[in-house]
């Protein structure tokens, strides 16, 4: 009998996830900080480093997908929404207890009426996912069919 979560599945969506945190730490406080920001300001700083990260989530979840095939349609879902958490986490965790960042300062980013991209960063976690095993379904190089016990 097959159980509602694959463990196996998330557990790499989490180290993948890792990996990505890594990156997105250099785009942050090494691109965003040191270069962008000083020579185009704090906002279009974010518009770059928000619009790079929405490009390459994708790139990890095609290469979580392509090494990692065993997974079935909610399996998508689930890796999706667990990106989406450990991101909360780590943003609202990292920013406010061990960089004692103001609340105030962390939802500056969530003003998309500003120019800010944060939700939409939130949403490529959420969809990055599903929305690549989709793509990889319909080019014939999704799942593998779950063994038949």
């Amino acid at each position: 009998m097959r159980t509602a979560i694959n463990l196996p599945f998330l557990l790499v969506a989490a180290r993948v996830w890792l990996v990505e945190i890594l990156v997105s730490g250099l785009n942050y406080f090494v691109l965003m900080g040191l270069l962008y920001e000083p020579r185009w300001g704090e906002l279009r700083a974010h518009q770059i480093g928000m619009a790079t990260r929405i490009v390459y989530i994708p790139v990890f979840a095609y290469l979580l997908l392509s090494y990692n095939r065993n997974y079935r349609a909610r399996d998508l879902v689930h890796g999706g929404v667990l990106w989406l958490v450990l991101t909360l986490i780590f943003e609202w965790g990292g920013s406010v207890l061990l960089m004692r960042r103001p609340v105030h300062e962390i939802l500056i980013g969530w003003h998309v009426e500003n120019g800010y991209m944060w939700p939409y960063v939130l949403a490529t976690y959420l969809l990055a996912i599903p929305c690549t095993g989709a793509v990889l379904h319909a080019l014939g190089r999704g799942a593998r069919a779950p063994d038949q016990a």
